[in-house]
């Protein structure tokens, strides 16, 4: 294995297919230590991998006041140390936050707002962002402890396609504490946000508290975590390649959704899971709030109940059975 981080962020990107030449790249860019690598990486490998252009986007959240105008500026010094084109917004969070959404979760959608608009406005094929190995495993433990479905449990994707442009994660496979020490035998500032020390935060007690709790165990927990990520996200890939193939059962009747129940039942009880969420999602359900004991009960309701019975899932969405078809309509 290579010994050189830009070697292994290399053999990554080429491992994934993350990049191809001709390619405009934008890198969101915190200021911390993982984007400010990322940043240094992509821009040290722009010539070897080809690519057309490197510009850097970065999103002011407004929580921390001073400190993360300061960022802001940190970043944009660094984007004309090197030369490269700055794309960069700022945002009052607070009035944008709905009853709904935590702050985190609200942070996460406005964020990928600024991503489509910047992209959008350089013509970028792809959007790089800084998410390690520790990433991964957060996430993963934190919707172990939350409960989530194979969907949940595939966790953060290398590569996402978007509507315009794809997601890549370059340093997937690296950990965050060999990306720090990297730059700091370098000599490479970077910003530390404050926010990370606060146990209001789930995932900041996830990496504090319980991961090094765990690690006592299994000093490789993190990559182990990531491994299971990996192995299940080919199942997950298997399952959706099944679902492509028998095409969408899901109808529109105006404002419902069909599905027969002679196609749905000699599915597959994964492949109805996802068909079901499939059309979920479409009417209008909230399917994160799903759990188990919803697709349990959706499982006997397609195969005992009988017409005219119904259940009710989140989002308010009334499934009701008829004498050959589930139908899906938002109450």
């Amino acid at each position: 294995m290579p010994t050189n981080l830009i070697e292994r962020v290399l053999k990554t990107i080429r491992n994934y297919e993350m990049l191809k030449p001709g390619d405009t790249v934008l890198v969101a860019v915190s200021g911390g230590p993982d984007s400010v690598f990322l940043l240094r990486a992509l821009t040290h490998l722009k010539t070897k991998l080809k690519l057309n252009k490197v510009v850097v986007c970065n999103l002011d959240h407004g929580i921390r006041g001073k400190e993360s105008s300061e960022d802001s500026a940190f970043v944009k010094k660094i984007a004309e140390d090197l030369n490269l084109g700055f794309i960069h917004k700022k945002i009052d969070l607070s009035k944008k936050r709905s009853k709904d959404l935590s702050t985190e979760e609200a942070a996460r959608e406005e964020r990928y707002k600024f991503f489509n608009d910047a992209a959008r406005k350089v013509k970028a094929d792809v959007l790089a962002t800084g998410h390690t190995l520790d990433d991964q495993a957060e996430t993963i433990l934190m919707r172990i402890i939350k409960g989530a479905s194979l969907k949940g449990m595939v966790g953060i994707s290398p590569i996402r396609e978007e509507s315009s442009f794809k997601i890549v994660r370059p340093l997937f496979e690296l950990g965050k504490a060999e990306i720090e020490r990297y730059l700091d035998e370098r000599g490479a500032e970077y910003r530390i946000d404050s926010t990370n020390a606060e146990a209001i935060y789930f995932r900041n007690v996830i990496r504090r508290d319980i991961i090094p709790f765990l690690e006592k165990y299994n000093p490789r927990l993190k990559r182990a975590l990531c491994s299971l990520a990996e192995h299940l996200r080919e199942d997950f890939e298997f399952i959706n390649e099944a679902k492509s193939a028998i095409g969408n059962l899901a109808r529109s009747t105006g404002k419902s959704l069909e599905i027969k129940l002679k196609n749905l039942a000699i599915q597959p009880k994964a492949l109805q899971k996802e068909i079901m969420r499939d059309a979920l999602d479409k009417i209008g359900g909230e399917v994160k709030r799903l759990n188990f004991r919803h697709w349990k009960e959706m499982e006997r309701f397609i195969k005992h109940k009988r017409k005219g019975s119904s259940i009710d899932l989140p989002g308010d969405i009334r499934v009701t059975r008829t004498a050959s078809s589930l139908v899906l309509r938002k109450r």
